[in-house]
């Protein structure tokens, strides 16, 4: 059995914590543009639960359209350089919102730009999880994997009460350009990073990019862990979505929360949940097996969210959305790690954009259908179907996950 991880021996790993502080501030101000839109809508009268999965929609898009070639390209050119590249160009689009729509519920012309930001996101992303067995020792990634995780989570979510705060008291332009700078201030942290990449090859033809794709795809097909991890992932998200979606619109339907302010604490204790789920996984992780980890963890969440759909207080609510999180954050945390362990360095990219795309296609293809069922049926009702849903899934993780405890040792 592995000894605990002490999380300060990360932190001395200047590298990581020059990316680990950069990540948590563009996180942090992600959310600002998308809280902006959320409180024009809430303001002017709009369905909270349709807007909000149209947003989200042409957000993740791009990962199902793009992550096949943005793998590519993480295996074959500098990773630092695509995410540096990638933050400057969102930093830019975000700038263009407020050129687009005003003080408006009618926020359609800004679903092109939210779509490109998108596109960048996808190219950032396999780059971000691939640099990071780079900067940081095997018996530190999954510690590492999970104060990236549960930081930028908390972050998102934290960005969300602040996000709504910056909103109800300044206004909708204030918090896009905040957003803005938070993505200069990441590419300035990369920029920092002083981590040594491989001589990468250079792509001579399409026809080489369709067989890097072909490749990265055969090799996690013959691996049975990483589909495993890719559906965890996948299932994860969508189960995140779905809860996202349906806390927003029982806020407004059920609880008539009027401001974003009391709806963005609740989302900072959801993140503060994460948080918490996710260091101690990341610090006791290694002492406990996987499927031990894994199963525990989506069977108390799916309970969390039934508890959810069957309570009125607010400050009950609360309660139970930050145990709630720390379910999730501990389902969440070994993940991207045991991703890393099993995947050789120069398929990196090519597996975590692979994953890019099941994450981002069980997140597109059921939330347009999310948002109109918050309008068909009782929001209390489809909180109570999503938990017995997890917890139909539950019963699948503990038979699967058995075979992630051998997930270190890759050959």
């Amino acid at each position: 059995m592995e000894r605990t991880t002490k999380l300060i021996e990360v932190f001395k790993n200047y590298n990581f914590t020059k990316l680990w502080i950069g990540q948590i501030v563009s996180a942090l101000g992600d959310r600002f543009h998308q809280v902006a839109l959320l409180g024009l809508i809430i303001r002017n009268g709009g369905n909270v639960g349709e807007e909000l999965s149209r947003i989200t929609f042409w957000s993740t898009l791009p990962f199902f359209l793009f992550s096949l070639f943005s793998g590519v390209l993480s295996d074959r050119l500098s990773r630092r350089k695509i995410m540096i590249g990638s933050d400057i160009s969102r930093a830019l689009l975000v700038c263009a919102i407020p050129w687009l729509i005003s003080d408006s519920a009618y926020i359609a012309p800004a679903y092109p730009v939210i779509f490109i930001i998108g596109v960048f996101t996808c190219f950032f992303s396999p780059a971000k999880y691939s640099i990071i067995p780079d900067v940081v020792e095997d018996r530190h990634l999954l510690a590492a994997n999970a104060l990236i995780a549960s930081s930028a989570l908390l972050s998102i979510l934290a960005g969300t009460a602040i996000g709504s705060i910056v909103f109800d008291k300044i206004g909708f332009k204030p918090s896009l350009y905040f957003d803005a700078f938070t993505y200069l201030f990441s590419a300035g942290t990369i920029f920092l990073l002083t981590v040594r990449e491989k001589e990468y090859r250079k792509i001579k033809s399409f026809f080489e990019i369709l067989s890097d794709i072909r490749e990265g795809m055969k090799h996690i097909y013959q691996d049975e862990r990483l589909k495993i991890l890719i559906i965890f992932n996948a299932i994860f998200w969508f189960i995140g979505v779905s809860f996202y979606i349906a806390i927003s619109d029982f806020a407004d339907k059920v609880l008539n929360l009027k401001f974003l302010t009391p709806l963005g604490f609740v989302f900072t204790l959801l993140g503060a949940g994460l948080f918490t789920g996710s260091i101690l996984v990341g610090k006791y992780g290694n002492k406990v097996k996987r499927n031990t980890i894994y199963t525990w963890s989506i069977a108390s969440l799916s309970f969390g969210i039934i508890f959810f759909s069957l309570v009125k207080s607010y400050t009950l609510i609360m309660v139970i959305t930050y145990f709630t999180g720390i379910a999730g954050g501990a389902f969440l945390a070994p993940i991207n790690a045991d991703i890393q362990m099993a995947s050789p360095s120069e398929l990196r990219g090519r597996i975590f954009a692979c994953r890019d795309i099941f994450v981002n296609a069980s997140v597109v293809a059921p939330t347009l259908v999310i948002g109109k069922l918050t309008a068909l049926i009782p929001v209390r009702n489809l909180m109570l179907y999503l938990g017995i849903g997890v917890c139909v899934f539950s019963l699948f993780v503990m038979w699967s996950s058995i075979k992630l405890n051998n997930v270190k040792k890759f050959v």
